[in-house]
């Protein structure tokens, strides 16, 4: 009788061993997919978070030579 308890406490702690490791892996999948998110749109928003242009660029094209 103690083997059959002993065993069935040593699948009970692997069961609840496996579904701690499937939380952590979701867990981690979570976070690189926020962290890639953030990296994309970190990426889309660069060009438009330089210094705005000098006054008068862009304004007017000099043709004399």
């Amino acid at each position: 009788m103690d083997s059959i308890a002993a065993a069935a406490v040593q699948m009970l702690g692997s069961s609840q061993n496996q579904q701690i490791g499937l939380a952590v892996a979701v867990q981690q999948l979570s976070a690189d997919k926020a962290v890639a998110g953030l990296v994309a749109d970190s990426a889309a928003q660069a060009p438009s978070a330089g210094p705005p242009a000098p006054p008068g660029q862009g304004l007017s094209v000099d043709l004399r030579v």
